[in-house]
Parts: C-alpha cells; sequence; structure tokens
C-alpha cells in the first residue's frame, strides 16, 4: 500500500472524534511535500486545531472534509517549515540593535559603520558591534588604536563574525581587569606587535569575560528585539530554531512571549552548562512544551577555525600553535557524568579534529555503543578520518552547517594544509556513519537564509555560484536528504520528531508556501528564492503580500 495510503487511513482513526465537516483549514490543489519518515507528495492538506489532520489526494480528503477556511494553492509547493539546527536566535535578535560589521573588506570600513552608528545614537556610552572578519582584508587583526583615539568616552565591544573573538576598547579591558598578566583558561589576550601592550584583541574565553561588562538589554527592549528577529526568520519560511547555548534567564524571557503569544516560532533551546541551570534541571527536569523544548546542554571544546582557535591534532600550517582547549578532558568527564545521570543532552562544539576526537572519545565512555541518547556534537568541522567510525558506533550526531564550508573555502587549506582536508567540512562522510544529519546555519555568524545551506549542501556553492564545480563536491548531498536534514532530522535531533519538522497527521501545521518545486530548481535561481507564507499552528504568521487570505 502506498504511503500516501497508509498516511491518509491513518489520519482517520487518529481523529475519529472530529467532525469531518467541521475542521480550519483546508488546503488543495498545490504539491505538498510532508518530509517525515518517508517523504509523500499529496495535493491537500487539512488542519484543524493547529495540527494536520490528513494528507492525501484532494479528490478523497475534500469529500471528507470541509473547511472553514479553504485555500486553493493553485499548484504552489507547501514545504514543512524550516527547523534551524544549530543557531543563536537571542544573539541574532540582540545583533539587530547593535552595529553590523559583516562583509566590511577593510578595518577602515569597519571604522566608517561604527562612526555611523554613534552619531545616530549619540547618547549610548555602550557601543556593541558584531561581525568584523579579517580574513576580507588580508588576515591582520584589528587593534584598539584607532577606536580609543577617536572615542574616549565609549566603551566599545566588538565581536567577530564567529563570535570567538572579540576587540574591546581599553576601557573596557580595565573593567574586565585585564593587564599584562592575566592568564585565562581557554582564552587569549593579543598584544600589539613589538610591544608589551594589551591590543584589544581577545579570543574565546577572555572574549567572554570582556562581554560580561556589557549591560544587557531590558525586558521592553529583548522583546522588540525578539519579535523583529521572529518577523525576519519568518520570512525566509523558518518556523523553528535550536538556539546553541542560553542562560536560564534568556530562557525565561522567551518563555514569557511564547506564554503571551508575542512568539510564535518553535524553540529548542540548550542550556549554557552553569550551576544554575544544573540546579534548574536537577528539580525541574526537562522542558517539553508545544513551542519550547529544552532538555539539552551547550559545551564548548574548542574556538573557531577563522580566528586560529579551533584545536587541531597537529600545528597550523599558517601559524604557531595547535589551537586553544577551551576546557581541559577532566572537565568534560566532569560534566557529562552530571549530564548522563540527569537523562539531558550532550552537545558540544568541536571545530578542530583535536577536538572532534577528544569529545568523541568521552561521549563513547558514557554511550558505550548503540543507544538513544542522541548526544550531538555541534560543527564536527575537521574530523580525522581514524576518527569518523565513532559517530556511528556511539549513535552521535553530527549537527552541521553547510554555509561554513562556502564560507571558508578561500582559506581553509592555508590553515589546515592538504592531508587534513580530506576530513573538513565532510558531509557527505558524516552522513554515511551516522545515518542522520541535522543541518543550520549557525547564525548570525552566517545568513539565516535557508536557500543558502541547500546551495552550500547539495551544489557546494556560495551565494555567488562559487566555485564553479564546487568545493570539495565529493562531500555533497542530495538534495532530498538535504531537505530532510533542514526539517524533521532537527526536530529528531531535538527529540520533537513526533509533533515538528514534518507535514504529518498528528504534527504541528506549520509550513510555507512557495511558488517554486525546489526539486526542479537551478542553482542560480535557489538562491532568490522566498516563500510566500508562512504558517505557524495553522495560522498564517507571515506572508509576502502576493495574495492575502482572510
Amino acid at each position: 500500500m502506498c504511503k500516501a495510503c497508509i498516511l491518509f487511513i491513518f489520519s482517520i482513526f487518529f481523529f475519529s472524534c472530529q467532525s469531518p465537516n467541521n475542521v480550519d483549514l483546508v488546503l488543495f490543489n498545490g504539491s505538498i511535500h510532508s518530509y517525515g519518515q518517508g517523504n509523500i507528495d499529496a495535493t491537500c492538506l487539512v488542519v484543524d486545531d493547529g495540527k494536520i489532520l490528513a494528507i492525501g489526494g484532494q479528490d478523497s480528503l475534500r469529500v471528507l472534509y470541509k473547511g472553514r477556511q479553504e485555500i486553493d494553492l493553485k499548484g504552489k509547493n507547501v514545504y514543512p517549515g524550516w527547523h534551524d539546527a544549530h543557531a543563536h536566535f537571542a544573539g541574532y535578535a540582540r545583533g539587530l540593535s547593535e552595529i553590523d560589521l559583516k562583509g566590511c573588506h577593510s578595518w577602515d570600513e569597519c571604522l566608517e559603520r561604527i562612526a555611523t552608528y554613534i552619531q545616530k545614537y549619540p547618547e549610548k556610552k555602550w557601543i556593541r558591534g558584531r561581525g568584523w572578519d579579517q580574513n576580507l582584508w588580508g588576515g591582520n587583526y584589528p587593534t584598539r588604536r584607532e577606536i580609543d583615539s577617536l572615542y574616549p568616552n565609549k566603551f566599545i565591544y566588538l565581536s567577530r563574525v564567529d563570535g570567538h573573538a572579540a576587540l574591546v576598547s581599553g576601557n573596557v579591558l580595565e573593567r574586565a581587569g585585564f593587564d599584562l598578566n592575566t592568564q585565562i583558561d581557554g582564552g587569549q589576550l593579543l598584544h600589539f606587535d613589538q610591544t608589551d601592550q594589551l591590543s584589544g584583541l581577545l579570543i574565546d574565553a577572555a572574549a567572554d569575560r570582556a562581554a560580561d561588562q556589557v549591560p544587557d538589554l531590558s525586558m521592553e527592549e529583548w522583546s522588540q528585539v525578539l519579535k523583529l528577529a521572529e518577523t525576519k526568520l519568518l520570512a525566509h519560511g523558518i518556523t523553528a530554531v535550536t538556539d546553541a547555548g542560553l542562560p536560564l534567564n534568556m530562557i525565561g524571557i522567551i518563555d514569557s512571549l511564547q506564554e503571551e503569544n508575542a512568539l510564535h516560532l518553535r524553540m529548542n533551546i540548550m542550556l549554557s552548562p552553569d550551576a544554575d541551570a544544573f540546579a534548574y534541571a536537577r528539580e525541574h527536569g526537562k522542558i517539553q512544551k508545544p513551542a519550547l523544548n529544552v532538555l539539552s546542554f551547550k559545551l564548548y571544546a574548542d574556538g573557531a577555525l577563522g580566528s586560529r582557535g579551533a584545536l587541531l591534532k597537529k600545528p597550523y600550517c599558517d601559524h604557531k600553535g595547535s589551537g586553544l582547549a577551551i576546557h581541559r578532558p577532566v572537565y568534560f568527564d566532569s560534566v557529562c557524568t552530571i549530564i548522563y545521570h540527569l537523562g539531558f543532552q550532550a552537545n558540544t562544539h568541536c571545530i578542530g579534529d583535536s577536538a572532534n576526537g577528544l569529545i568523541l572519545h568521552t561521549y563513547g565512555k558514557f554511550l558505550q555503543g548503540k543507544n538513544d541518547r542522541r548526544w550531538r556534537i555541534e560543527h564536527a568541522q575537521v574530523v580525522d578520518s581514524s576518527d569518523m567510525h565513532y559517530f556511528g558506533e556511539y549513535s552521535i550526531l553530527p549537527s552541521v552547517q553547510p554555509t561554513h564550508a562556502t564560507s571558508d573555502m578561500k582559506w581553509a587549506q592555508d590553515r589546515l594544509c592538504l592531508e587534513r582536508m580530506s576530513g573538513a567540512y565532510a558531509y557527505h562522510s558524516l552522513l554515511n556513519v551516522a545515518g542522520i544529519l541535522p543541518l543550520g546555519t549557525d547564525f548570525p555568524v552566517e545568513d539565516i537564509n535557508p536557500m543558502y545551506t541547500l546551495l552550500a549542501a547539495v551544489y557546494r556553492q556560495n551565494s555567488k555560484l562559487e566555485p564553479e564545480n564546487g568545493f570539495r563536491a565529493e562531500e555533497a548531498i542530495d538534495l532530498n536528504t538535504c531537505l530532510r536534514g533542514m526539517t524533521w532530522w532537527p526536530a529528531w535531533a531535538a527529540f520533537r520528531e513526533r509533533d515538528w519538522g514534518a507535514l504529518e497527521p498528528g504534527m504541528f501545521a506549520d509550513f510555507a508556501v512557495y511558488d517554486n518545486d525546489l526539486s526542479k530548481c537551478t542553482p542560480n535561481q535557489i538562491a532568490d528564492i522566498k516563500p510566500r507564507e508562512t504558517w505557524i499552528d495553522g495560522k498564517m504568521r507571515w506572508s509576502a503580500g502576493a495574495r492575502q487570505i482572510e
């Protein structure tokens, strides 16, 4: 029996108490793609009380169900709403109120944007920005010299694009208590060349400590930027986000806005591993609400490749040293013991091959073979071929961001040398050993646009369609695998596969409507594709305005 028939019959029994003539919504005359355990193509979708009631052929379903709202799709395509498997939603939201330094091709261009921002907000004492990338202007790090000279009365904190380094003004160094004798585990304080003065450039844990000095937004400000961020995501068809690490107070803000019906995105949130979060988890356990999921902790094994903080087994090819270990191995043994006994997930940031190897072996001590713990390695960016098999052996999920490959491709080999490239951005290889590959963007490190993920994963190209034949094209994945990695697999990786990420009976009615059938689009069409509408809980939350629905 065909999959569509099975789902249709199941829907009748599952919702036998429902009146077939009294449903909220019927969409028909379209191409509806389910992307659950197995993708089916249907022409009709029935929604009631915020959930999928039935999916199948319109000739049969429109006889059984009459909707209070009936929509003729006129051949348009319906996909499950995209779920970004690794992002920083709250960080992206906060960035909307800060200086955007992404795409600057010189430090002078960064200074111009800083000046424009300060002229616009002269009353602000603390100035925060994000997005600079020294790789776009030759590789030389900026220093605090200019910002100290131009703005002596401002406290300035400028985060690198990956969030693993920051440039701060001299007064922020003072506020953080930094001097020439400061030593920080998992962090570095860089000096001016040939001097004994701090340059203001901070790596990883040092940048985090300085960030603690920056005043937080008010509740009203958070509400404003979170709502704005949600609108931007909905405009790209995104209905769910996994936020890779937040403190309890930020989760509380998001929860309260969802309860007030002010935020609608489904949020799977990893807890930051501090004492308060562990105490909360011991007392209250997991949070699993219709739109909020909290059952994991976010750990960090190393920094980023772009700032040479990724921990490598051998030294960098273009720099002295092998990167930064954020914590000693004994820390991971200790914290994973707590997480394991709490029944939570351990989700660890690993970029370099040494970091990946360390965490794969650490996880193995606890998981000891096949299991359903769904512990994750976030990024899995450079994996030694001798360690690759541990993903399958211990049922560890590699959660990857395809656009990292196309952002890093111009300089990655300079850092890694040719011999390490075989395990770098190796998405096809990771899929082969793990059997599942949740896909994300890591926004705001990368663009929020899920179509860029598709281009990078399937064609190994960036939004400019570079390179022509794809970057390490042998590691491409096929389109259907990619779309499952952008919908149902992120839900599965969050233990929400029964109600998020697919269009099947009993699941939440979260979907996006497109003019385009993605399977028929060429690479030069994909980057510009955007949805007509985005729906959550069977309600239209965003529309491009091409067709308004009453």
